[in-house]
C-alpha cells in the first residue's frame, strides 16, 4: 500500500535528482525517492555471524558443517547468505581456520554485501566473541550462529525489534519457536511479547525454545564485562536483561534446524526435498 506525503527538498538537490531520474529511467520523482529510501535502509542493516570457539566443534567428520553441501551445490553458509540479501554489511567472527574457510567460500560471491572477517584469538564464550565487533556496529544489528538453518525474514525481525525498542526499551529481541521436544535447548517463557524466563541446557519437555538468532541494540555491551572473562549470552547476559524487562520474543512459524551431526544434515536435506514437492 502506498501513501501520499509532501516533502521539502533543497532546490539544487532536486535538480540533481531530476537528472538521475531522467538518465536512469525512473518512472517519477516518487519512484526515485522510494528507491533511494529502500536502498539506504538495506545498506544500513548489519548482521554478525558468530562462529567463535574451538573450530573442531564446528566440524562433522573433519569438515566444517556450514560448508557441507545441503542441496544443489548449496551449503548451509550459502543458505544463510541468501537470507541476508537485505543487509549491506555482514561480519563473520571466528578463529583463524574458520574465517579462512569462510573467505575462500564467499570471496567471489554476494557483491552487494560488504563482508568483514574478525579473528577471535581466544575462546571466552559467545558474548566475548560478539564484543570483538563492538566498535564497528550500528545502534541495532542482527546476530546469527553459523551452524543453523532458518527460513524466517531477517528484515522483519529487525523491524519488530525497532518497534520493541521504541515501545518497551527492548535491548534484545530473541527468536523463539513453539515446539515440544526433549533435549538440550534453551527454555523460554513469555508474557505477551516480553521474555520472562530463559534457562539454558535444561533437560525437560518445553513449549518454547530459544533459536539463538536475535536483533540487538548496542546497549547489550553494557552487560558484557571488559577483560578476559568467560561470558555467554544465554547464561550471563540474557538473565540480567530479563530481570530488567529488556528482552522480547519473536515467535517463529517456520522451521529451524540446528546442525550438530550427520543426522541433522540428513534431516535438513529431506526437509528441503519434501518442501520442493509440496
Amino acid at each position: 500500500m502506498k501513501r501520499r506525503i509532501s516533502l521539502t527538498i533543497d532546490s539544487e538537490l532536486l535538480k540533481q535528482a531530476d537528472k538521475f531520474i531522467d538518465n536512469l529511467n525512473f518512472d517519477s520523482r516518487s519512484d526515485f525517492v522510494e528507491n533511494c529510501i529502500r536502498t539506504y535502509l538495506q545498506n544500513s542493516n548489519t548482521a554478525v555471524i558468530l562462529a567463535g570457539g574451538n573450530p573442531e566443534k564446528l566440524k562433522i567428520n573433519n569438515k566444517f558443517k556450514f560448508l557441507i553441501q545441503i542441496k544443489e551445490n548449496k551449503t548451509l553458509l550459502d543458505f544463510l547468505f541468501d537470507k541476508l540479501t537485505g543487509f549491506g554489511k555482514v561480519f563473520i567472527v571466528g578463529q583463524r581456520e574458520v574465517i579462512k574457510s569462510c573467505f575462500e567460500k564467499l570471496s567471489d560471491k554476494y557483491e552487494n554485501t560488504e563482508i568483514e572477517y574478525i579473528e577471535e584469538k581466544k575462546e571466552l564464550g559467545n558474548a566475548k566473541t560478539l564484543e570483538l565487533v563492538k566498535n564497528r556496529l550500528p545502534q541495532n544489528f542482527l546476530i546469527l550462529p553459523i551452524d543453523q538453518y532458518y527460513e524466517f525474514d531477517f528484515l522483519d525481525l529487525m523491524r519488530k525489534h525497532d518497534l520493541n525498542h521504541t515501545l518497551y526499551k527492548t535491548i534484545v529481541t530473541l527468536t523463539v519457536a513453539p515446539i515440544r521436544t526433549i533435549g538440550r535447548f534453551g527454555e523460554v517463557s513469555m508474557v505477551g511479547l516480553r521474555i520472562v524466563k530463559h534457562e539454558e541446557g535444561k533437560r525437560d519437555v518445553k513449549n518454547l525454545i530459544s533459536t539463538f538468532a536475535a536483533a540487538c541494540n548496542k546497549q547489550i555491551f553494557n552487560y558484557i564485562p571488559k577483560g578476559e572473562i568467560r561470558w555467554e549470552l544465554q547464561r550471563d547476559v540474557y538473565p540480567k536483561l530479563i530481570k530488567q524487562d529488556n528482552m522480547c520474543g519473536y515467535l517463529l512459524n517456520t522451521p529451524i534446524f540446528n546442525i550438530h551431526s550427520n543426522h541433522d544434515i540428513q534431516r535438513l536435506k529431506r526437509y528441503l526435498k519434501n518442501r520442493d514437492f509440496q
